[in-house]
């Protein structure tokens, strides 16, 4: 008799713990990172820069980058914030402020990814984009 509750009792510890593992598997599924990285291209960027003389313009091509999948998935829904954050970041720059700050690409790329991610983060997006390239800048 002692032998069957013990069975039954480690049958229950068993189903337990693999209940335990499924259902805490199925909460927190496991983050998967790529070994080289994803990108995501954003579609062209063209704002109007004040200058004096003539109407001038930026033009910005941008690519996303990250290690994992999920980021990917949820930049196309938080596309149109990101392209909100460029209007706001490039909106009150004049010709001469934009030429002088594309001289030193990586801070623009530092400052962009730090805006990005400040937007993400205060519209609840969990996911962070790890870096911002500039792939294609003309000023006009």
């Amino acid at each position: 008799m002692k032998a069957i509750v013990i069975i039954v009792i480690a049958a229950l510890l068993v189903a337990a713990g693999v209940g335990g593992s499924y259902w805490y598997g199925q909460k927190n599924p496991p983050v998967v990172e790529q070994a080289k990285p994803l990108f995501y291209p954003l579609d062209r960027f063209v704002i109007s820069v004040d200058s004096p003389q003539h109407s001038r313009y930026l033009v910005l091509e941008l690519t996303l980058v990250s290690h994992d999948q999920m980021v990917l998935a949820m930049l196309q829904d938080a596309a149109p914030l990101l392209r909100n954050t460029l209007v706001q970041h490039f909106s009150n720059s004049n010709h001469v402020d934009v030429k002088t700050g594309f001289k030193d690409i990586p801070q623009v790329q530092e400052q962009l990814l730090e805006k990005f991610n400040l937007t993400l983060r205060q519209h609840k997006f969990s996911h962070q984009i790890e870096q911002v390239l500039v792939t294609n800048v003309f000023i006009q």
